[in-house]
Order: structure tokens, then sequence, then C-alpha cells
């Protein structure tokens, strides 16, 4: 089969065989107790108008027995049209996860540039102040020997003091500043990696599973329980989110489960008695599975 075939949904077959046999919407909605915006919604590949795709399944095999065609051969195309668009959603999914993450590593790194620069900002403005404050002291000292002719010795000899204590104020106040600006910017790298490593465990996680024959499941995460019901052969279900996941299967030998994709095998987790399977995804016992309260 070609790569086109392969991608053939059930609209396209519907509505080439409803043109062949030149029937109109009205009839075909009278005949089939359907509404004709169904009828053309089935056409056109739009399902989302509709229940569900138990619901929709109902409505495609009987359009299809209408129009002389194979039900089954409709009910394939629909199946490969959900899963193409799951994974058209899981691509969407990834892409918008990504540039979160982009977005706010940037914001993370724009406020370490701007921390360092007010830090070297601030670096450069304290000895210029002290300069300043330097210069202000020889002024006043000026004055100060002007008014007092007579007393000159002990002016000059506090003079030097003075000088040799802003300087070592000075050495004193640089050091400590390197030092701040190194614990704060370890601090904000270590904050980065926080954030890199929330991100990358917050990963969606997929659950499928087709169903040969009639059973009940009941699906749960930490939050209590996601799912309960009576599933019918033939149909599929598809859920998503970050779990871990509880997942009991009531017949479990008539259950084809996906787990991201890769097939788990139920045979080790059934009770052979019960026939029902319990198991925790991705890995653990159901005894050490507990819900929050």
């Amino acid at each position: 089969m070609s790569e086109k075939e392969e991608r053939i949904y059930p609209g396209q077959l519907l509505k080439e065989a409803r043109k062949k046999t030149r029937r109109r919407y009205k009839r075909l909605s009278s005949e089939l107790s359907i509404p004709e915006k169904y009828l053309e919604a089935l056409e056109e590949n739009n399902f989302s108008i509709m229940a569900g795709p138990t619901y929709v399944k109902g409505y495609l095999r009987a359009y299809a027995k209408k129009l002389d065609l194979d039900p089954e051969t409709v009910i394939a195309a629909f199946d490969r049209y959900l899963k193409d668009q799951r994974r058209l959603e899981k691509k969407g999914i990834k892409k918008e996860q990504k540039n979160e993450t982009k977005k706010k590593v940037s914001y993370i790194y724009a406020l370490i540039f701007f921390l360092i620069a007010s830090i070297t900002l601030l670096i450069a403005f304290i000895p210029e102040r002290n300069n300043d404050s330097e210069k202000k002291e020889d002024r006043s000292f000026s004055e100060t020997e002007i008014q007092n002719s007579n007393d000159i010795p002990p002016i000059l000899n506090t003079k030097p003091a003075l000088s040799i204590e802003l300087e070592q104020d000075t050495s004193q106040n640089i050091p400590d500043l390197n030092i701040q600006e190194e614990v704060i910017a370890l601090e904000i790298t270590d904050d980065v990696k926080d954030e890199t490593n929330k991100l990358s465990i917050e990963t969606i996680n997929t659950i499928e599973m087709n169903f040969s024959g009639d059973c009940w499941i009941e699906l749960m995460d930490k939050n209590g329980i996601i799912e309960y019901r009576l599933a019918k052969a033939g149909t599929s279900m598809f859920f998503e989110g970050l779990g871990p996941f509880k997942l009991l299967i009531g017949n479990s030998k008539r259950v084809e489960l996906f787990y991201n994709d890769v097939k788990v095998s139920l045979a080790s987790t059934t009770n052979v008695k019960t026939n029902v399977s319990c198991l925790v995804l991705p890995e653990g016992r159901c005894s050490e599975f507990t819900l929050s309260n």
C-alpha cells in the first residue's frame, strides 16, 4: 500500500461513493435517521461535532452500508485518522513545551545579565564616591590650615592618617563586593539548573488501549480516578497526563496496551483466577500506589 493510500480517511471514501450513486443528503438523512449536518461532517472528516468515537463509528457503519461500501474499510480509515490526529497533537504539545522552556531560560539569563551589570556599576560607583569624599576632606583641612597658621604641625600630622584610613576602607569594600557577585551568580546558575530539571521531569505521557472484546477499565493518577468505563469490542481509548498511573483491567486478555507508543505485556500483572490485571505505569506495584487526600 502506498503512502498516499495509507492517508485516505473515511470522508473521501463516503463522498466518492455518494457522488457515484448521485444521492442527496436529504434522502439519505431520512433513510438513515441521521441529521444532514452529520452526513456532511462525516464526508468532511469533521468528527468534533459528534458525541465521541463510539457514536462516530456507528454513523460510519450505517452510512457505509447504505452506500454499498465495506464498513470495516471505512472504520479502518477512521482509526487511521485518529492516530494521525494524536500524532499531530503530541508534536504540538512537545513544540509548545520547548518554546516555553526557551522563554523561561531566556528570562533567567536576562535577569543574570541585569544583576551582573548592576553589581559592576555599583563597584565602579563606590571608588568614585570615596574619591569625592577625600577631596572634600582635603579642602576642609586646607581651610583649617589657613585659619590656624600658628598651629601647623598638628594639622599636617593628621592628614596622612586620614588618607591611609580612606584607602584601607576602599580596599576592603572591593573584595567584599566581588565575593557577593560570585555568590549571586552561583545561586542564579543553580536556579537555572533546577528550572531546567523541573521542565524535563514534567513530561506528558500517553496511554492507548485497543479492545478486541468487551471488558472494563479503571484508570487513576495521584489525584484520583481519571476514567472508569465498560469498553466495547473494536473500540480504542487514549489518555494523556504526567503520571504515574494505576490501571485496572477486567478481561485483560482482550486488551492491547501501549505506554508512550511502546507495547506493554499484561501477562505478568494478570490474576489467572479473576483475569483482572493491575499495574502501575511507568513502573511500580499496585500496593505502592496511594491516592492523595
